[in-house]
């Protein structure tokens, strides 16, 4: 197996199930309703919804990356906010983060190794480093949505 190809099965298990640690982000998600979705249990912390939209976005900058664009986010962009509250608005949230981390492990599945130590543009970062951090950042916040979920909706 390539170390590209070990890269992307990580990647799919923090996402999809699988990993040792515990619940991936989609496993953390599944259940979840718009209302529990956009509450804020935690005074100052973001929603289960806003992490969704964030990490979405950057499973996209990624993807960027990994296409040789130099993606950099605005804040707006990192943290974008809900502005539809409705059920039919988070299955939206959450289709759309399943389409950019699918079309993202395809692409990191289909890379040559030899690729994988170049830096991005505009960085001192490589390709190996951005691959392994996408993942980790997922689990980061998979951990962040098991713990909102046992909070109160308001």
């Amino acid at each position: 197996m390539s170390e590209s190809a070990r890269i992307a099965d990580q990647h799919r298990r923090a996402f999809d199930g699988g990993a040792w640690h515990g619940p991936s982000v989609f496993e953390a998600l599944a259940g979840v309703s718009a209302t529990r979705a956009a509450a804020k249990p935690i005074q100052g912390a973001h929603s289960i919804w806003e992490l969704v939209l964030h990490i979405r976005a950057w499973e996209e900058a990624v993807h960027g990356r990994v296409k040789g664009r130099p993606v950099s986010l605005s804040p707006e962009q990192d943290w974008p906010r809900v502005k539809d509250k409705s059920p039919a608005a988070w299955k939206r949230a959450q289709a759309g983060l399943r389409e950019a981390h699918d079309a993202l492990n395809r692409d990191i599945a289909g890379l040559p190794d030899e690729r994988l130590e170049e830096r991005i543009p505009g960085s001192e970062t490589t390709l190996y480093i951005l691959l392994h951090g996408v993942v980790q950042h997922g689990l980061y916040h998979a951990g962040q949505i098991a713990i909102l979920k046992k909070g109160r909706a308001t």
